[in-house]
């Protein structure tokens, strides 16, 4: 069972403390450095890459189900409000099966706000946030170029329809502890932690991202730095038993990731990160394990209602991966699984695909 921990003083606490045990570290050896665990293993098949060998009945282990881009927005509102809040999972929520599911929440649930002036703006009413508990999400990343599309009172609404429908939230806050604090989500006794950050390039029509960088009493996103996400994750270990690294950044309709996710992932890992994974670029990037560590460089869309400009860039089929997990404690991603969906334009949301498109999944996300 899936359990969101509510304890927003503790957290803070326990934060303040772990950075300050993380860095009390550094001057010695690390506890378990990753390259001391067990490798993770791997197979490939037509609809879906692994599972693994499986992991000992005896070993403590959480499993953790992971997809890219989730927006609600565009036509997906009408559509959940003709049909209901669970029209975007529908056709794909079996395969959400993990004990964690994680997704990149791409947008404001909010009615409130200005646009802020940018090339696109995303906003879905507060009330489909039960579009994510229906589609089995528990946490999601809030780290993106579209969250604070309509501003503080945009980001303030998201979080608080995420803390009713009881889904934890990491990457973005009211001030810059809080974006930077990590999510922390309990399944089967053992404690996972998320973070989140972005790190998107410049847009064209000259929006940075680095606008919304939070501040010590300003609402913000945790902008994605080598320095910053390698102290949260030294942090993030000292409270939980895995740290995953969720990252927004690469280089749009783009199949291989960028030098600032190559860095971005270099530094989690090395700081003891159990898997970092991407999200952006509207496409499957591939998936690499390390020793007892994992990369997804880019989940690509999962729901998202693709506009002609998408669908003159992705090309046919739109397959995109659901990535599951298996972390293991004191060994770290021991198994993992690729599953393929299928982007259908008709309709604005995934369905499960076909071994033809599958294949193809298959030679994007192949390292």
């Amino acid at each position: 069972m899936t359990r969101i921990p509510r304890w927003p003083a503790l957290a803070l606490l326990l934060l303040a403390a772990a950075w300050c045990a993380a860095c009390a570290r550094e001057a010695g050896a690390p506890e378990a450095p990753p390259s001391a665990r067990p490798a993770a293993t791997g197979t490939s098949a037509a609809a879906t890459i692994g599972p693994a060998t499986p992991t000992p009945a005896s070993a403590a282990s959480v499993t953790l189900t992971a997809v890219g881009d989730v927006s609600l927005a565009r036509e997906l509102v009408p559509r959940m409000e003709q049909t209901g809040a669970g029209y975007p999972f529908a056709l794909v929520a079996p395969l959400l099966s993990g004990d964690i599911v994680l997704a990149n929440l791409e947008g404001a649930l909010t009615d409130r706000g200005e646009p802020w002036p940018k090339s696109y703006n995303f906003r879905t009413p507060p009330r489909f946030a039960d579009a994510l508990r229906l589609g089995h999400v528990s946490v999601v990343s809030l780290a993106n170029n579209h969250i604070l599309d309509y501003g503080a009172v945009g980001l303030a609404d998201t979080i608080d329809a995420l803390d009713a429908d009881g889904i934890a939230h990491a990457g973005a806050g009211p001030n810059a502890l809080g974006a930077r604090l990590p999510a922390i989500v309990e399944a089967n006794g053992l404690r996972v932690a998320v973070l989140g950050y972005v790190a998107t390039p410049d847009e064209g029509g000259g929006f940075s991202v680095r606008q919304w960088a939070p501040g010590v009493d300003a609402p913000g996103v945790a902008i994605g730095a080598p320095d910053a996400i390698a102290a949260d994750v030294r942090a993030a270990r000292a409270v939980a038993d895995f740290v995953v690294v969720a990252v927004h950044a690469g280089d749009e309709y783009r199949p291989a990731p960028n030098a600032t996710q190559r860095a971005l992932a270099e530094a989690a890992l090395a700081a003891g990160a159990d898997a970092y994974i991407g999200a952006h670029a509207h496409m499957p990037q591939p998936v690499e394990q390390r020793g007892s560590q994992l990369i997804a460089w880019g989940l690509g869309n999962f729901v998202f209602d693709l506009d002609s400009v998408d669908l003159a860039n992705i090309p046919e089929p739109r397959v995109s991966p659901v990535l599951t997990l298996t972390l293991t404690k004191g060994a770290g991603v021991t198994a993992y699984r690729v599953d393929a969906v299928t982007q259908d334009a008709g309709e604005d949301r995934p369905r499960p695909a076909t071994p033809d498109e599958a294949a193809v999944l298959q030679a994007l996300v192949a390292p």
